[in-house]
């Protein structure tokens, strides 16, 4: 097993529109539209499992998470795949544990990253 350096964190893809490009048959007119979807939605999900794990819905937090896992998976964001499918999980057993709340925080660290990156990218905003 090899670690990964620091320098190669840095420059590992947050994401990839191939999936994306090859839904839209290239035509990137309609990539940016998709994109900007994403912008604006990503954010306001996270957010809500966010505040769905501080009152403890966690029916919310399972369900939210739900909702996003294709979206995450068509970007190919791979840094948050597994996590996101354990707040799934710890949220469908009911438990609000110390867990939960660490993935939760690295859902919204790294899909901000991605945002910040896609905005960038596209230049948006």
């Amino acid at each position: 097993m090899q670690l990964q350096t620091n320098a190669d964190l840095l420059t590992e893809k947050l994401y990839d529109l191939s999936m994306i490009e090859q839904l839209c048959r290239g035509n990137q007119d309609q990539v940016k539209k998709m994109v900007k979807v994403f912008i604006d939605q990503i954010p306001k999900s996270v957010e809500e499992i966010k505040l769905a794990y501080t009152t403890r819905d966690l029916d919310i937090v399972k369900n939210v998470a739900h909702k996003i896992k294709p979206t995450l998976s068509y970007y190919a964001i791979v840094k948050i795949e597994k996590d996101l499918r354990q707040i799934e999980a710890l949220a469908k057993e009911g438990f609000a544990t110390t867990e939960l709340e660490l993935k939760i925080n690295k859902l919204e660290e790294i899909t901000t990253q991605v945002v910040e990156k896609m905005k960038q990218d596209f230049l948006y905003y």
